[in-house]
């Protein structure tokens, strides 16, 4: 079980998306983005959960968003809408279908999908964003 296994996991399974097909998979927050759609993650919190005598669990929460590009034309904002919607189902199918990413945690979740227009650089994204904690139940050895 490894923190840097499940990052990887993720990636592979976020890459693994054909529809909508992404451009790329960022493993950062982007501070501009020259193609898309796209999509990103990061690390947006970490806690400490349960406490053993030996042992604290954690829940690391990654939050993943999928950017594209706003545009002046009807048609193709309409298609993004609808291109959110599919990303949104997308994540939540791809991520719920190895939910110990590949042994490398014990457990994981995926939250709410949300809908926003994100700038990023000088341009406006519609964005979806779903967050995914992470569970590791003896992340931290305590020592007497």
């Amino acid at each position: 079980m490894t923190r840097s296994g499940s990052l990887d996991r993720i990636d592979a399974l976020l890459s693994g998306i054909t529809d909508p097909a992404f451009t790329a998979v960022i493993r950062a927050e982007p501070l501009a983005i020259s193609g898309t759609p796209v999509l990103a993650y990061w690390m947006q919190s970490r806690a400490n959960d349960w406490r053993t005598l030996n042992n604290i669990g954690s829940i690391t929460t990654v939050l993943i968003r999928g950017y594209f590009r706003l545009v002046e034309s009807t048609n193709v904002r309409e298609s993004v809408e609808a291109d959110l919607w599919d990303a949104a189902y997308q994540i939540d199918t791809v991520l719920r279908s190895d939910a110990n990413l590949a042994d490398n945690c014990t457990d994981s979740n995926v939250g709410s999908a949300t809908f926003s227009t994100e700038p990023v650089g000088n341009a406006l994204y519609r964005a979806v964003s779903v967050p995914f904690e992470i569970m590791i139940y003896e992340d931290v050895s305590i020592t007497p």
